[in-house]
């Protein structure tokens, strides 16, 4: 491993309370199939969000299976609702949503009804078998997302299992090509504040009348109570590489930007970037 990253994992460790695991592959045809940087990366954590990631993923395979049609619609009901993100939880009963609208809503702005919405539509049975037909063995959605007496805000996954989901979704392994695609146009439309992005380069970022951005960033979040996660691809000059963050126990419960969880996982998300970039 990089002199960089094994220097900023020894000082997270000793800077973040708490556990976190991370793991980072290059994607590259190009790169040696081996090049990877870990720490942690089998121990178990809660996912979060990022697991809605399985979630999209199972709507758009069913989609293209031809078990679930584009212009299927979901109806808004009480018992859908879920606190935390999302925008769902403040509108009326009764109302219909296109389920790719849905799907937009659960994954670009990480709406947790949005994800209770999606999984009626295929099953959690169903969202696990895919998981498991990756050979996935600890990532798992748990049930639907804040609902009372089920506990699927409390899903896991490790950093190592994510990236290899992220794996097989970029290469479209063992799952139809346009769902692939599809999702990887979803995950880069993500709207909540990047972990991942806050250790990259600025030039990232569009700005008007400019050409495209040379870092683009494919990506999942989530956090509750002390956790932190992400699962993102990184596509910049030089590297195309998929990435998994993940921790817990931080004492730190702040939702925003300067969560402890997030700074120092932030300076993980650097390391990388400029281990891969270097190599």
């Amino acid at each position: 491993m990089s002199a960089i990253f094994l220097q900023t994992i020894e000082r997270v460790t000793r800077e973040l309370p708490g556990a976190f695991g991370v793991c980072a592959e290059r994607l590259d045809a190009r790169a040696p199939p081996a090049e990877r940087l870990a720490t942690n990366e089998e121990r178990v954590f809660p996912a979060a969000s990022v697991i809605k990631i399985a979630v999209a993923l199972e709507v758009l395979c069913a989609i293209e299976e031809g078990s679930l049609d584009t212009s299927s619609r979901a109806m808004l009901h009480e018992a859908d609702k879920a606190p935390g993100s999302g925008v769902l939880a403040a509108l009326e009963p009764g109302l219909e949503l296109k389920v790719l609208d849905v799907l937009y809503l659960a994954m670009a702005i990480s709406d947790n009804t949005a994800a209770n919405l999606l999984i009626e539509h295929v099953g959690i049975e169903a969202v696990n078998a895919r998981l498991a037909g990756l050979g996935l063995v600890t990532t798992r959605l748990r049930g639907r997302i804040f609902v009372e007496g089920e506990s699927g805000e409390r899903s896991t996954s490790t950093a190592s299992e994510l990236v290899a989901l992220l794996r097989a979704i970029h290469r479209a392994e063992g799952l139809p090509p346009r769902a692939c695609e599809r999702l990887l146009a979803l995950l880069a439309r993500t709207q909540t504040a990047s972990t991942v992005g806050r250790g990259l380069p600025d030039e990232r970022f569009p700005r008007l009348g400019a050409a495209p951005p040379a870092i683009t960033l494919a990506y999942k979040t989530g956090s509750l109570e002390g956790i932190v996660a992400e699962a993102a691809i990184v596509t910049a000059p030089g590297a195309t590489y998929a990435i998994a963050l993940l921790s817990e126990g931080s004492g730190d419960i702040r939702p925003n930007h300067d969560n402890v969880g997030r700074v120092m996982l932030g300076e993980i998300s650097r390391a990388v970037y400029e281990t891969f970039r270097a190599s």
